[in-house]
């Protein structure tokens, strides 16, 4: 039976897809049939980060015709992905009314031919707590939730409400992962603060958020056409990342 776990973050531009996709490629290494889902629709960057480019715009998308065929995926680095993306061409906008966006979001999650039968399947959605959100957690009730955060005020302040919501909603909250925690220098090991400290009381751990990892910033992650743990699986931030995609397996189970 597969699981659902979804990574969401208070705010914009704390690197939620890149912690996506790179703890998509951990467990795949490890052994774990996945799925990935970029319902990040808005700004679909997965596609991106494995290197997988549409030129093509989009003319017409038909979302609410009868006895469409199941979406294919199409597998990078031994993860198998479907993404807003692959509609789209990179430039073109997605200019859809909410009715729409909530068909293409259930088209993503409930109607794809994978491979095999996932045993996780890993949604990247996009920031905030709105409408998209709310239509996911009700089309995979069973869905449980990492949040992803910079060492930031701002971010961790966006992200408790997140959190008041899921547990409102009596979602299940796996733990939160703190992305671009330092730079760990490539040579000592030695890592370097980038942000201020956020007070422990503003943090989400002040909210009995389990901690299950600190990514240390890698000056690739995120901007090459492939995850880091697989360009570069000894740097500190793979190493992390694998940590944190084996917790988050043994927590789903």
């Amino acid at each position: 039976m597969t699981a659902t776990v979804v990574f969401a973050s208070g705010k914009g531009g704390v690197g939620k897809s890149t912690v996506a996709v790179n703890v998509a490629a951990a467990l795949a290494r490890e052994g774990v049939r996945i799925g990935l889902v970029d319902a990040d629709v808005y700004g679909p960057d997965i596609p991106a980060m494995v290197g997988l480019t549409r030129r093509t715009p989009a003319r017409s998308v038909t979302l609410w015709q009868r006895d469409l065929p199941p979406l294919e995926p199409v597998e990078r680095f031994g993860i198998p992905i479907v993404s807003a993306q692959f509609l789209l061409s990179e430039e073109q906008a997605l200019d859809w009314s909410a009715p729409l966006v909530a068909l293409l979001l259930r088209r993503l999650v409930t109607d794809v031919a994978w491979p095999v039968e996932p045993d996780l399947l890993l949604v990247d959605v996009p920031p905030g707590t709105g409408d998209l959100q709310q239509d996911l957690l009700g089309l995979v009730p069973d869905a449980q939730v990492v949040l992803v955060v910079t060492p930031q005020h701002a971010a961790h302040l966006d992200c408790r409400k997140m959190v008041s919501m899921l547990r409102r909603r009596k979602t299940a909250l796996l733990g939160g992962v703190e992305n671009m925690s330092g730079y760990a220098c490539p040579s000592c090991g030695h890592q370097t603060p980038l942000f201020p400290p956020v007070a422990a009381e503003h943090a989400i751990w002040a909210e009995d958020v389990e901690r299950l990892g600190a990514i240390p910033f890698h000056p690739t992650t995120g901007h090459v056409h492939a995850p880091v743990v697989v360009t570069d699986p000894d740097a500190a931030a793979s190493r992390e990342f694998t940590t944190v995609a084996r917790r988050i397996a043994e927590r789903v189970g």
